[in-house]
């Protein structure tokens, strides 16, 4: 069982960076093509970054993964929050140095990103030593 839990951790970190690169093709998408797909990218595939890598988080501790792992999988969890936080002084009705703290809605982004690289890095090097 907890070799399942091991696999099922490897895979769905494959699946959390799928997401991750999706996000950003909503992103795009929402700029340069259709309004529309911010919807998606806000809705849809946003819980499933912040929530995939929490139940990872449980996997990877009842399948023994190492700690640094299930710790860079939470991180994409904590980051995805701090996406939504970030856009408050966007929404709210002001104007100034406030809204421009939602700049950084996009450092963020590429933070998340390079965390997740680094977390599938990680992962397909532990998966690939011998057990």
């Amino acid at each position: 069982m907890k070799d399942t839990a091991r696999r099922a951790f490897v895979w769905g970190t494959y699946v959390v960076a799928a997401a991750v690169v999706v996000q950003f093709l909503l992103a795009g998408l929402g700029i340069f093509a259709d309004s529309y797909f911010f919807f998606f990218h806000a809705v849809v595939n946003a819980p499933i970054i912040a929530l995939l890598p929490l139940a990872l988080v449980l996997v990877g501790w009842y399948g023994g993964v190492p700690i640094r792992l299930r710790w860079l999988m939470a991180a994409i969890f904590g980051l995805t929050v701090l996406q939504s936080l970030l856009l408050v002084p966007y929404h709210m009705p002001s104007s100034g140095a406030l809204r421009y703290i939602s700049g950084l809605h996009v450092v963020n982004a590429l933070f998340l990103f390079w965390v997740t690289l680094q977390l599938l890095d990680r992962t397909r090097a532990w998966a690939a030593k011998p057990a």
